[in-house]
């Protein structure tokens, strides 16, 4: 009886690892999808297209001539860099740009002025705007390698007035008021997008588009006596808006850290 119990004891252990063998395995549980991160250092350069409009405002109490304005378009290039920072599909950040003209320095010229306001017979306006420099926040949020954006914050170009025949169509220095620009502060708003089209092991490449609106507010171009003293009706301001469209291409540094 006791070599019987022994033998039955054994047969068990024997067959315990074989139904083991034949029990179902759990499968081991997915690895979590790794989203894009958008954190990090970046540049890049842009091109496209701008619309604007230039007023040369008489601010002097008494001036009897007229705001003038012109207007016109252009296609414009430049460079942008930022730096940005994600915390979880939220991305925030601050960019700088420059944009230039590509076609006419942003030009844009007036009818023949009148006369009878003070102006030179045969003569017409010309406008240009130039260094146009943006920089401030920009708040994002992505869906992996989609990055939807919305920006704004300072602004500054330099405005130029000149005065032209328009017999000849040469623009000269000649006469008072000519040939004279402001620096001029104002700010801008816009938004756009970015997609992750490479991801490389040191950079990534990113496309997107982008519009902006920008506003420059009035500052002082020209003053009949020095230092604008006293006031004459023939000072004036320079002033612009404008709203730009540009494709954007940039290359990005890796994350400084993993999303969260």
């Amino acid at each position: 009886m006791k070599n019987f119990c022994c033998s039955v004891a054994l047969m068990a252990m024997i067959a315990a690892p074989a139904g083991a063998a034949e029990l179902p395995l759990e499968a081991a549980p997915a690895p979590a999808a790794a989203y894009y991160d958008w954190s990090g250092v970046y540049l890049g350069v842009n091109a496209g297209g701008a619309r604007y409009d230039v007023t040369h405002h008489f601010p002097t109490p008494g001036a009897t001539t007229p705001d003038v304005t012109t207007g016109d378009s252009d296609g414009i290039f430049g460079f942008h860099a930022g730096a940005q920072w994600q915390w979880g599909a939220w991305v925030l950040g601050a960019e700088v740009a420059r944009i230039a003209c590509i076609e006419h320095e942003c030009r844009s010229r007036s009818d023949v002025l009148p006369v009878a306001l003070g102006f030179d017979e045969n003569t017409f306006g010309e406008h240009k705007i130039l260094n146009l420099l943006t920089a401030g926040p920009r708040l994002g949020y992505a869906w992996d390698r989609l990055l939807v954006f919305a920006t704004g914050g300072w602004a500054r170009a330099d405005l130029m007035n000149t005065h032209c025949s328009s017999i000849t169509n040469i623009c000269g220095p000649l006469g008072p008021g000519n040939g004279v620009s402001s620096s001029n502060n104002g700010w801008y708003a816009g938004g756009g997008f970015d997609y992750v089209i490479h991801k490389g092991v040191l950079v990534d490449v990113i496309l997107g588009a982008e519009y902006q609106h920008f506003d420059l507010n009035g500052a002082r171009a020209f003053c009949v006596n020095p230092a604008c003293a006293p006031a004459a009706v023939r000072d004036f301001n320079l002033s612009a808006t404008g709203d730009l469209v540009r494709a954007r291409l940039t290359f990005k540094t890796l994350g400084f850290f993993p999303v969260r």
